[in-house]
């Protein structure tokens, strides 16, 4: 192991301490917020809670069964999903709009809509060069901050259903949205807002400013720059355009919510989204923080520490096994490379490793650091160029993301994908061991099964039923940059991003195409919508159970040989559904270089 792997994984364990650090406290603070309890937040929160609750006309004492907490979430959806798309399209008529920019196309207009407003943040246009200051901070931001919250409430309402006593009632849809975004999501994004400002994000309505380059550089009849004295310059370029805006609040939320989308086209390689290595640091922290935070609270509100730590320890395996692939396959240059000795990997600093599609003044270890955490928790930024990984170090994010948000996932999605996976343990080992199948005192029957086996299993088939459109279409094969391994893997990694609720993107595809905008606009809303709504039957019906007493013969679920049950059936599922294609892709892809 290089000096370089060895530092980076260093920096990952120094970056886990300090999300766990902060997850524990975070999770008794969401505990207590999402049941309603009195805290010194609440004397300054509390009249502009309760003056939304009158606006909605919900009350905090009012509870749903897990039909209409379902029906609220659905309905809640298409409101978002249409009061957005109505306002891209119609931004150019907007206030707001220092550049003019004109209003989106229709399809546009639904691909980005149902992105942000399921979490997903997948972007087919740059947003410096296609949406107003209206449209980025009422609208995307909005949604980034809805969109967490309604997850949230799903995950609570989900743990609800393991707690109460045959009532049934699993929460308050609205009431949970109100709390997760007033009392968590809005003072976090404030408070990591204010340190990006201070960084030198930008947070500003004023217009775009034209800046002198301080070296001119020249573009060719392609639009690739070169040198000046270059014999293929056509045009010298002496000046740049700064993209300002609110750009600090809209990165702060892209990063707590787990939404992923940035205000440039550039994301957080962007030196305005992302300036210095305190940002970058803070940036990567916040990801995972609310998502590890819910896995704790689960503890908490079962009233069983040991089972969140259960399942943190089952992430965590997962998440480390991720990081030390993504390290090591960009710590070395990639095959083509490679095979004539091009690339020079055994020196210190950002020299060694695949420098291709980074940022010099982040490296590869950081790089490779924030891509595992951006897929693992279904966050979808970058401050790299995934395009320019090494076949090995795109093959991970596309595991983490296929699995369906279980090593850590998007904020509430993902713990309900991971409570899915561990009803599925349950039952398998109850049926190895001859008992009856039971999961914190709840009877498992063949209701909660099939619920369970939906949440698992659906987003792995929007996945596959989207590659399967996107490459047998001839709009598909056109698409990406060129055919071979690598073009399926661009659709693949369309297709994985959009079903996962991932939102990143594999460069190189032409994303922004009626087709294209349609398939994966579709995905994103079944790959999130499906499993929440299994996850919310299955809440009812575990909720409508009276819970039975533990004894010896107890199946426990907080020991290290449940937790490997459990880590062996998420693997299962993802190899079989997932292998296939991955073989087709990024494993052809590495193999073909190799030789």
């Amino acid at each position: 192991m290089s000096a370089d792997v060895g530092a980076t994984l260093l920096l990952a364990v120094a970056y886990g301490g300090v999300v766990l650090a902060c997850a524990v406290p975070l999770s008794r603070y969401l505990v207590a917020v999402m049941e309603g309890r009195r805290l010194g937040a609440t004397r300054v929160l509390g009249p502009v809670e309760r003056g939304l609750y009158r606006l909605m006309g919900t009350k905090a004492t009012d509870t749903m069964g897990w039909k209409r907490f379902l029906t609220s979430l659905l309905v809640f959806t298409a409101v978002c999903l249409a009061g957005l798309m109505g306002l891209l399209m119609a931004q150019g008529a907007l206030p707001g709009n220092p550049e003019a920019l004109p209003g989106l196309p229709a399809d546009t207009a639904f691909n980005l809509a149902a992105s942000f407003v399921t979490n997903t943040d997948w972007q087919p246009v740059a947003g410096e060069t296609h949406l107003s200051y209206f449209s980025q901070a009422v609208g995307l931001t909005v949604q980034n901050f809805l969109s967490p919250a309604a997850g949230i409430a799903v995950a609570f309402a989900l743990m609800r259903g393991l707690v109460v006593r045959g009532t049934g009632k699993v929460g308050n849809f609205f009431v949970d949205v109100v709390r997760a975004v007033l009392y968590v999501l809005l003072p976090l994004a404030l408070l990591l807002a204010l340190v990006g400002a201070a960084e030198g994000i930008p947070q500003t309505f004023q217009g775009y400013e034209t800046v002198q380059l301080l070296e001119p550089v020249a573009v060719d009849a392609e639009g690739n720059v070169v040198d000046v004295d270059d014999p293929a310059a056509v045009q010298t370029v002496t000046e740049a355009v700064v993209p300002l805006g609110p750009q600090a609040s809209q990165v702060a939320i892209k990063q707590l919510g787990t939404n992923g989308g940035g205000f440039n086209g550039a994301n957080s390689a962007s030196a305005l989204e992302n300036p210095t290595p305190l940002t970058n640091f803070l940036q990567c922290v916040a990801m995972p923080l609310v998502p590890f935070a819910l896995i704790l609270a689960f503890g908490r509100m079962v009233g069983d520490r040991r089972q969140g730590r259960a399942l943190m320890a089952a992430v965590l395996v997962l998440l480390a096994v991720g990081i030390v692939a993504v390290v090591v396959a960009e710590s070395q240059a990639t095959p083509q490379l490679a095979a004539d000795g091009s690339v020079y990997t055994g020196g210190l600093g950002q020299a060694a490793g695949n420098m291709e599609g980074k940022e010099v003044r982040i490296g590869v270890g950081a790089s490779a650091l924030w891509m595992a955490f951006t897929t693992a928790i279904a966050n979808g930024s970058s401050n790299a160029s995934l395009v320019g990984m090494t076949p090995m170090g795109t093959l991970v994010p596309l595991v983490f993301i296929g699995l369906g948000e279980v090593v850590g996932g998007g904020a509430g999605t993902g713990l309900a994908g991971l409570i899915g996976f561990t009803v599925l343990a349950v039952f398998v080992a109850s049926l190895m061991v001859g008992r009856s199948p039971q999961y914190l005192g709840k009877k498992i029957g063949p209701a909660e099964m099939r619920m369970a086996t939906v949440m698992v299993v659906a987003p792995a088939l929007v996945i596959l039923a989207g590659a399967v459109v996107l490459t047998l279409s001839p709009v598909g094969a056109s698409a990406v940059g060129e055919g071979g391994p690598f073009g399926f893997s661009q659709l693949l990694y369309a297709a994985t991003s959009a079903g996962g609720n991932n939102g990143s993107g594999l460069g190189g595809l032409d994303a922004n195409l009626p087709l294209i905008n349609l398939v994966l606009g579709g995905e994103m809303l079944l790959g999130r919508l499906i499993p929440m709504a299994a996850a919310l039957a299955l809440a009812g019906h575990l909720a409508s159970r009276e819970p039975q007493a533990s004894g010896a013969a107890t199946l426990s679920t907080a020991s290290p040989l449940f937790v490997t049950l459990l880590l062996v059936i998420i693997v299962l599922v993802g190899a079989l559904t997932l292998l296939p294609a991955l073989a087709l892709g990024p494993v052809a892809e590495q193999f073909a270089g190799a030789f």
